[in-house]
């Protein structure tokens, strides 16, 4: 009996140790279960937790790279202030510059005025000085063309003058005359006092001034006049023109400058060659030309021609070229001359206002 005893407890305690390892791996079943929970709990943790840090860190990159271009930016900044404040500087020592050149100019343009000033007193004093010579050489000038003009006179005059006297001195001295020696000498008393009559008309004509008569008249109506109060020799032929044009024009004073170049044109041809005339029809003007044959006109004094008391004549007064011209410009038109061959051109307007008037200088 005593050796069957120990079976059962054996038995027991098999039982109690298989039960609680029963029991163990119950519990280490639950505790892997647990630890597996715990595991997959972890992992997911884990997981979250690489997500954030992933993202934290592309957030990390992101920030760096904006902090990388403020950077960059906040580098360029200050490189621009400093270029600002060294412009600043530049500005600061130009303004100061300029300040000073403005003084300078201020200063300068005062003593300027003050010159202008000065000088424009100095050239009212010498406009008024120049006026003041100016009136006396033109006082001068017209007493100069008055004793020029009285010794031309004189001197023209005394020949004619002098064929009277000796002409009636002829005739006292034989009262018992035959009339056809009296008809030659009364033929010498009128050529002398056309003469005479000639030289005082130029010289009036020259000095006086009266206004223009104003009307339509036919150009070709007043050099017909003209050559009808002209003494054309037999050799002399005359070529007129072949169109005509009517203007407004003092036909009396433009006949008197178509005869003056007439006469002019059969004296220069010494009574033998061709004058020709011709009209052109300018539109708003007409031109007049008066040509001759003869020798021409030396180029050194064909400038001089138009001169007051400008001669190269014996006999003259040297105020028939200058009457016409001054006819002429008194109409609003010009008078030329060209030589070889010698042409006289007129221009003149179709219509002048009636109160055109030019100047006379030389009108005493």
């Amino acid at each position: 009996m005593s050796q069957s005893q120990p079976e059962p407890q054996k038995k027991s305690l098999v039982e109690d140790l298989s039960v609680l390892t029963g029991k163990a791996f119950k519990e280490l079943d639950a505790t892997r279960s647990e630890l597996q929970e715990k595991e997959r709990l972890l992992t997911n943790i884990a997981n979250e937790s690489m997500e954030k840090i992933k993202e934290l860190s592309t957030i990390n990159h992101d920030l760096q790279d904006k902090v990388g271009f403020l950077l960059d930016i906040s580098a360029s900044l200050n490189k621009k202030n400093d270029e600002l404040i060294k412009s600043n500087m530049d500005l600061e020592k130009q303004k100061f510059h300029y300040d000073q050149m403005t003084r300078d100019l201020k200063s300068k343009l005062d003593t300027v005025l003050s010159k202008e000033k000065e000088l424009s007193m100095q050239r009212d004093f010498l406009a008024k000085q120049v006026d003041e010579k100016t009136q006396d050489l033109i006082k001068a000038e017209k007493f100069t063309v008055i004793g020029e003009l009285a010794a031309r006179l004189a001197h023209d005059l005394r020949n004619p003058l002098s064929i009277v006297k000796n002409t009636m001195d002829i005739m006292r001295a034989k009262p018992n005359m035959r009339i056809e020696e009296k008809l030659q000498h009364f033929g010498r008393f009128d050529r002398a006092i056309q003469r005479m009559t000639h030289q005082i008309d130029d010289v009036l004509n020259f000095v006086k001034r009266s206004d223009l008569m104003l009307q339509q008249t036919s150009l070709l109506s007043m050099i017909d006049g003209a050559i009808g109060n002209t003494l054309v020799p037999p050799e002399v032929l005359l070529s007129k023109p072949y169109m005509d044009v009517s203007i407004n024009c003092d036909s009396r004073k433009l006949e008197a400058v178509f005869s003056n170049l007439l006469n002019n044109a059969i004296q220069a041809m010494d009574d033998k060659g061709e004058i020709k005339m011709r009209i052109m029809d300018l539109g708003y003007n007409v031109q007049i030309e008066f040509e001759d044959t003869g020798p021409g006109i030396p180029s050194e004094i064909q400038s001089k021609v138009f001169d007051p008391l400008f001669t190269t004549k014996q006999t003259g007064t040297g105020l028939g070229l200058s009457i016409c011209k001054n006819i002429v410009e008194q109409h609003g038109g010009t008078l030329t001359v060209k030589s070889p061959p010698t042409i006289f051109t007129i221009r003149l307007p179709k219509n002048i206002a009636p109160k055109y008037q030019v100047n006379n200088n030389y009108a005493v």
